[in-house]
């Protein structure tokens, strides 16, 4: 991967943001959790791009964040901080000298904190694996560090639902609950989240996880419509759907005054039918349809080297 810095950010910061410490799986029918949850078009795009992909480190900033936010937390427990962190929250003395971090094996009454930890299993001719950020005392738990509109419109549950039931899938030793607890540290919350929405900067939330065996049927289902879609050319792989596109709706806007179309619209319809009826009872105005955008476009890797791409509306 060719790396660019067309800002010209300084070195300090630079070398913060490119460095990569991510143990990365070489092994070719590797498959992690977090790429499961992809489009199927974007999985099989994504195998075919060259190593020579250029990419700014603007692009990387973003991932350099979440994965500081990770690597911080996971010293607190691997360090031990976390016994004064305890103290001071009012945890009691019993319940601190019970944790035991990464344990092989466990006692009666201790409280096994696994973090971090890569698991990788073979099914359908895949390797499929991925590392979960912290299984407290058997409830599995992740970091996101995002803003507050995906939280605000739920677009990201079910992709929560399917990440913690892959990662229970990996690690039914492990995971004894049948909920994933997302904690939640929104980048751009304000003042006004909160007054809208009852966001905190600081968040957690639970969310259910399918049984076992649903997510087995899953994941088979995804790997067999990767494995058909491998070997066609680019135009006949299945295409993202709205949803994983983050299609926004086409809205049919009427103006009352067809020479004052620049400003706010005089109504919106989800309907051109509905729109051309309000026109027409109104007897005057025009109707302007302002397409649907797909959002996901503009954050894809294979955005380059995907012709479907050319057919919708993006940033």
């Amino acid at each position: 991967m060719k790396i660019t810095n067309k800002n010209n950010v300084q070195l300090p910061m630079t070398a913060w943001i490119v460095n990569n410490d991510y143990d990365y799986i070489s092994t070719p029918n590797y498959i992690s959790v977090t790429s499961l949850l992809r489009s199927t078009r974007q999985i099989v795009l994504g195998r075919r791009l060259t190593e020579s992909k250029e990419v700014d480190v603007q692009d990387l900033a973003a991932s350099s964040l979440g994965a500081a936010m990770h690597d911080s937390i996971e010293r607190v427990w691997t360090e031990g901080k976390y016994k004064q962190a305890m103290k001071v929250l009012g945890y009691p003395e019993k319940m601190i000298n019970n944790i035991v971090i990464n344990p092989t094996s466990i006692e009666e009454d201790q409280i096994p904190v696994y973090l971090e930890q890569r698991t990788i299993k073979s099914f359908s001719g895949w390797e499929i694996g991925g590392k979960f950020d912290v299984i407290f005392d058997g409830e599995l738990q992740d970091y996101k560090s995002t803003s507050t509109y995906s939280y605000i419109n739920g677009s990201k549950s079910e992709d929560y639902t399917l990440q913690g039931s892959i990662y229970r899938w990996l690690n039914q030793d492990k995971v004894q609950e049948d909920f994933i607890i997302i904690n939640f540290y929104f980048t751009n919350w304000t003042a006004k989240d909160e007054e809208a929405y009852g966001i905190q900067r600081v968040m957690s939330k639970a969310y259910p996880l399918m049984s076992i065996e649903q997510t087995e049927n899953w994941i088979k289902a995804k790997l067999s419509e990767i494995d058909s879609n491998m070997n066609l050319p680019e135009p006949q792989v299945k295409e993202c759907t709205k949803e994983e596109l983050w299609m926004t709706p086409t809205v049919y806007k009427y103006y009352a005054d067809p020479t004052k179309t620049d400003g706010r619209a005089t109504k919106n319809f989800d309907s051109l039918v509905e729109a051309n009826m309000y026109m027409s009872q109104k007897g005057k105005g025009v109707v302007l349809t302002q397409l649907g955008v797909a959002k996901a476009c503009s954050y894809c890797p294979v955005f380059d080297i995907c012709t479907q791409k050319d057919k919708l509306n993006h940033d």
